[in-house]
């Protein structure tokens, strides 16, 4: 079987090395030390040298894609199938998108690293939710219990409800995107962990159908895991599903002023202090366009975070979305955008900061 398909597994074993290429045509300006793992906040925590991040990383992929494409022909039931023809493509995503993430960082381009985690995930799911239905039988893909594997009938229709819920499930990951970084992070995993809850419960519920119609005489296996799940399940999506949208339209931005500087803060971000001595330049803007977000938090309500548009460039945005009118401060070569709820309280800011900055510079 292996010999068939020779140069399937070909064609996945060069993608699987193929950031090896770009690193090779890129060597030279290649730093010698490369971030290679990323921690919650986004900021690069683990590096590895240039070498090893070049060759050591696709390699040892490449090892795993070996190992994952021969134990998908010891499935008699998946040869030829699609739950197959997956097989080799997984690794090979996995290795171009972690060069990707090594090459963007090596040449200090700046994106949105923790967003694009639940956009991936949400999509993956959104994929399996379609391929599940044409899933048959078998040990290496799927909701694989003991009552799903003893009935094709309940097999089946496991995969039928799976895959809805598993759309689903992807679509909802993809809106955390405008959550604060942890609590997107959060919200996603548990979200899918409720999805495959969900799938859990319905196909266990389906196996006891079957069991009191006499279709099966499968053992039942826990009596009280259908009632455990179904309160775990009903109580905890609803309240995911109660914070986001709590999320999407709250919060606020404060400004407290003391005698050296202002700070500025949220409840979804971090706050930041700037001070008066440190500020070049003061201006307002009417109108102002929010531009793109890199890293932060966005919400019907609010912009916080890093963002990037034509007039400012990369800059730090802390402002609410429903008031145009914007204070830029120029601090140590970095931007600084800040607005209130009101043109009137934004235009308050910029003479209070102004008259603080004129003070300083002995004006």
């Amino acid at each position: 079987m292996l010999k068939k398909n020779w140069f399937k597994i070909l064609i996945s074993c060069l993608l699987t090395l193929s950031p090896i290429a770009f690193g090779l045509i890129m060597w030279d300006k290649l730093p010698e030390t490369m971030a290679t793992h990323w921690g919650t906040s986004g900021d690069a925590d683990g590096f590895s040298s240039r070498t090893f991040a070049v060759f050591g990383l696709p390699l040892i992929l490449l090892a795993l894609n070996i190992i994952c494409i021969t134990t998908s022909f010891f499935d008699k039931k998946n040869k030829g199938t699609k739950v197959q023809n997956i097989a080799y493509y997984i690794v090979p995503g996995i290795s171009i998108f972690t060069g990707a993430m090594m090459y963007l960082a090596a040449f200090e381009i700046a994106w949105n690293f923790i967003a694009i985690i639940p956009v991936l995930l949400g999509l993956l799911f959104i994929a399996m939710g379609n391929l599940m239905p044409k899933v048959r039988q078998n040990s290496t893909l799927g909701f694989k219990f003991k009552w799903t594997l003893k009935s094709e009938e309940n097999w089946n229709a496991t995969h039928r409800f799976g895959g809805k819920v598993m759309a689903v499930a992807g679509l909802l990951v993809i809106l955390t995107v405008f959550l604060p970084s942890v609590a997107m992070l959060l919200t996603s995993m548990i979200i899918l962990l409720c999805s495959v809850l969900i799938c859990v419960i319905y196909s266990y519920n389906y196996y006891k159908k079957e069991v009191k119609n006499g279709k099966t005489d499968f053992e039942h296996i826990c009596p009280k895991y259908s009632k455990i799940s179904k309160i775990i399940t009903f109580t905890v999506l609803p309240i995911i599903l109660i914070g986001i949208s709590i999320i999407m339209f709250t919060g606020n931005v404060t400004i407290a002023y003391t005698d050296n500087g202002f700070t500025v803060d949220s409840e979804y971000c971090d706050a930041l202090t700037v001070d008066y001595d440190s500020i070049d330049n003061v201006e307002i803007f009417e109108n102002a366009k929010i531009g793109t977000k890199e890293y932060g938090f966005n919400s019907a309500k609010l912009s916080l975070g890093r963002f990037k548009n034509k007039h400012f460039g990369v800059h730090t945005r802390y402002t609410y979305n429903s008031c145009k009118t914007i204070v830029a401060v120029e601090s140590d070569g970095k931007t600084l955008i800040i607005n209130q709820k009101d043109d009137d309280a934004t235009r308050e800011v910029y003479l209070k900061i102004l008259d603080e900055v004129s003070l300083e510079n002995g004006n």
